[in-house]
């Protein structure tokens, strides 16, 4: 079963090759699994026509929502009018009226949101709900917490996790991972997800964002023993904001404590100045995914 991860290229070039899906066959039927950024989706339908040939693309599977995974769809459905698209069912009223999801979209990654693009809406019947599925030979793994509405998806013998453990990457032939824990991050069923991922058989599999498969149970212990190190730094009494300091001050701390203390970040210190301030950006994000988490786990815990 071959599977190649196939790139969109954002508007900006720094974030180089990081956005698009795996597309692969099964059964007679051609897929795409995830589909990277708005401003990617040109060069990715371009992409993966000239892959396909006379060849139609049938589905597109959405591990989840966010626009640097379902961006590329409004150009995939202007060059396939018969594709359909499966999502999770909470999802798919955002993506026919993405107002919301834009706005969200903006709230949480400021300026880079253009990076991303505005999605265009998308009509009601090319979608299929999740649990509606009837695909021959596509199991669904419901696996929230990067995501309330995140996915994995078995295709046949091939195994698809989005950001279900992380975004693993691979350093000096070493495999690391980062957290993917963006607000609103839901740990307690991360934690659940990864688990249940456990179970299915320890086997090279796709995540998100990586371009080489990875061997699952590496991937998702690696996932669970940062997220601990993490939630256990986060908590330290010196990680809480200092008198006057603002949000961008405090991330900023944050973020470079972490790539300090963290075995599984310092690799990436060797990075580029381009590609490190990347680095830095995404995981600012995922850092107020636990803050955002610590603030509510407050107010629910005051009487």
């Amino acid at each position: 079963m071959l599977v190649e991860f196939i790139h969109g290229d954002p508007n900006r070039p720094e974030f180089g090759e990081m956005f698009g899906g795996w597309l692969t066959s099964w059964a007679g039927r051609t897929f795409l699994i995830d589909c990277g950024v708005v401003t990617g989706g040109p060069s990715l339908t371009r992409r993966v026509k000239d892959r396909l040939g006379d060849t139609p693309l049938d589905f597109v599977l959405l591990t989840h929502i966010h626009l640097d995974h379902a961006g590329g769809l409004a150009d995939l459905a202007r060059a396939w009018p018969d594709l359909k698209v499966l999502a999770h069912e909470k999802g798919i009223h955002h993506l026919v009226s993405p107002e919301r999801l834009w706005a969200g979209t903006r709230e949480v990654m400021g300026e880079l949101a253009e990076m991303y693009g505005r999605p265009e809406p998308l009509e009601q019947d090319r979608f299929i709900p999740h649990p509606a599925s009837a695909i021959p030979g596509l199991t669904i793994l419901e696996t929230p917490g990067h995501a309330v509405h995140h996915l994995s998806f078995r295709l046949g013998p091939t195994l698809f996790i989005g950001e279900a453990g992380g975004c693993p990457y691979f350093h000096e032939g070493r495999l690391l991972n980062r957290p993917a824990t963006p607000p609103r991050y839901f740990p307690e069923l991360m934690d659940a997800s990864i688990h249940r991922l456990l179970r299915e058989p320890d086997e090279l599999v796709y995540a998100a964002h990586t371009h080489e498969p990875v061997m699952l149970h590496e991937c998702l212990r690696l996932a669970l023993t940062q997220l601990s190190f993490w939630d256990t730094y986060l908590r330290r009494p010196e990680a809480a904001r200092r008198p006057g300091e603002s949000d961008q001050s405090l991330l900023e701390r944050l973020v470079s404590g972490l790539f300090a203390a963290d075995p599984y970040l310092r690799p990436l210190n060797d990075l580029p100045p381009v590609d490190l301030w990347r680095e830095r950006y995404f995981l600012a994000n995922s850092i107020t995914g636990f803050l955002q988490y610590y603030r509510q786990e407050a107010l629910e815990e005051s009487p």
